[in-house]
């Protein structure tokens, strides 16, 4: 909690340094997050992709012509499935997400490609791992097993497409998470990272001065 306390002073101090006569648009922005984990050692565990969520805001504050300063503050699932011997396994997180990236556009058109990355932080809100297979089935809380912060990195790039004085735009993106959140004291030696392709649209609207 102290680190997340940290984070926000930082961020609440960065966004009020920032020019007063700066572009300002706020949005919402909602769609998938194809979902896994590296696992190492993974034993005899075959991962694969859990589909899931993510939607919130989106704050964008214009640096200069080109450079946007791409805040995107949301509720994320993250996770993974896995085979293990005759079960399936279904690891689901649930984060409040803050990606903090710079993006760049591309061209002086009304359309307008782009590029993002920075850094993301999440706070773990609940955390669940479903065992089922040959008609068991059960569902146990992870979240004390958990570590409360995920760092990671985020880069990929989009489209914006004016739509009257708004924007609509989709993005693709990477998200790769740099902190082991395995905290179970009963297997301290395995190293879990999440990671997802994350694919969001949304649209904007602009409250500042252009």
């Amino acid at each position: 909690m102290k680190n997340m306390v940290i984070f926000l002073v930082v961020f609440l101090t960065v966004f009020t340094v920032l020019p007063a006569s700066a572009q300002v648009n706020l949005g919402v922005l909602g769609g998938l997050n194809l979902a896994s984990c590296d696992v190492d050692p993974l034993e005899e565990m075959e991962i694969s992709n859990l589909t899931a969520f993510g939607f919130g805001c989106v704050l964008d504050y214009s640096l200069n012509e080109f450079i946007t300063l791409h805040l995107e503050p949301m509720y994320l699932q993250k996770g993974t499935k896995g085979d293990w011997e005759m079960f399936e396994l279904e690891f689901k997180l649930a984060y409040i997400e803050i990606p903090v990236m710079l993006k760049y556009a591309f061209g002086t058109s009304e359309i307008k490609p782009y590029v993002i990355a920075g850094p993301t932080i999440g706070y773990l809100l609940s955390g669940t791992m479903k065992m089922s297979g040959d008609g068991y089935s059960e569902e146990e809380d992870i979240e004390d097993e958990t570590k409360s912060l995920d760092f990671g990195l985020c880069f990929g790039a989009g489209v914006s497409v004016p739509m009257s004085n708004n924007s609509i735009f989709l993005e693709a993106r990477y998200a790769l998470g740099l902190t082991n959140i395995n905290d179970d004291p009963d297997d301290p030696d395995t190293d879990v990272k999440t990671k997802g392709i994350q694919i969001f649209a949304g649209i904007t609207f602009p409250i500042g001065i252009k």
